[in-house]
């Protein structure tokens, strides 16, 4: 798909220029190899590392860690006293399991402030003065942290349409789900153009531009998933857009009853603009996997723009599947 030939009104957001044109999110999700979210407060700037009282030492780490070749992504979220006690701050670190799995694994914390940054840098840096933070560990493995990019100083759409979002999944589905859900104002994720922009943790499922009406779907995983295929960007757990684009099919073809299972893919072939992927998953229980071979190819490009201006912004590949094979 070329949208070359269409100029955006110079007050146009991206997000509603990126709809308009019929940019498909899929395969475009961020590919983390683990993510350390930290509360600390606004106001952020652009980049939230630059912001005021950033603690230097969690910058210095991640850069080290970034030029070691094992990046650790930084989400900072607002505080939140109904999550994290006062004169406290929740650090968490959400990685991935070298096995197949249903999620993230997850190390959680609330520590005394003054301690939030050195535990941070132990985290980032594995360092074995973790085993001091041990008192402050909390155990919830029961729990999903859904992040809501309201990052507006990066993007006015982020803050345009994240907070709406935010606010109706904090204020209404947070507590209906009686403490097994958490809903956080989160730092950049990448694709403000694809605003509201979610994360659901520790899954690592990226959906993008829900309406009101489709929140039931994407926190209860109810009714038919085909009805929200146009929000899925992908698994932040997978590598490559050809995954991401492959399991996202296969999810719609399965359904709900997917999502859990112990997933793991795997390129067959590939060249520049096409790939065979093999995606499987397995149940907690070890029985049968279920096993799929899935084609997807570069379909099409399109042009993104700058918020208000109308500036022309990266070009971004479009992934269709052209087949789907149950094995």
């Amino acid at each position: 798909m070329s949208t070359t030939a269409q100029r955006p009104s110079k007050s146009q957001l991206c997000s509603i220029y990126s709809r308009e044109i019929g940019e498909d999110p899929a395969g475009s999700a961020p590919s983390w190899q683990s993510c350390l979210v930290l509360e600390f407060p606004k106001p952020w700037k652009d980049e939230v590392t630059d912001s005021a009282h950033f603690p230097t030492e969690v910058s210095d780490a991640l850069a080290k860690a970034e030029a070691e070749g094992r990046p650790v992504r930084l989400q900072c979220v607002t505080p939140d006293l109904e999550y994290t006690a006062a004169g406290h701050t929740r650090v968490m670190l959400f990685y991935r399991d070298p096995e197949p799995s249903a999620a993230f694994g997850k190390i959680d914390y609330a520590v005394p402030n003054d301690q939030a940054a050195d535990l941070a840098t132990a985290i980032i840096e594995n360092s074995h003065a973790l085993q001091k933070y041990d008192e402050y560990r909390d155990e919830t493995d029961g729990v999903r942290d859904i992040l809501v990019c309201t990052h507006g100083s990066r993007d006015t759409c982020c803050a345009t349409f994240g907070i709406p979002i935010y606010q109706l999944l904090r204020q209404e589905y947070g507590p209906a789900l009686d403490g097994r859900l958490r809903v956080w104002r989160a730092s950049h994720l990448g694709g403000h153009r694809l605003a509201p922009n979610i994360v659901d943790l520790p899954e690592g499922r990226n959906w993008v531009r829900p309406d009101i009406s489709q929140l039931d779907a994407l926190v209860y995983r109810r009714g038919n998933v085909i009805d929200v295929s146009s929000l899925y960007r992908g698994l932040v757990r997978l590598d490559t857009p050809f995954e991401q684009a492959a399991e996202g099919a296969v999810l719609m073809r399965e359904g709900w009853g997917w999502t859990g299972r112990q997933v793991s893919t795997s390129i067959v072939e590939s060249s520049e603009k096409q790939a065979r992927v093999r995606v499987e998953a397995t149940d907690e229980d070890g029985g049968k996997p279920t096993a799929y071979d899935v084609t997807v190819a570069v379909s099409g490009m399109v042009q993104t723009v700058a918020c208000l201006t109308g500036e022309k912004k990266a070009i971004e590949e479009q992934y269709t599947v052209t087949s789907l094979v149950s094995l």
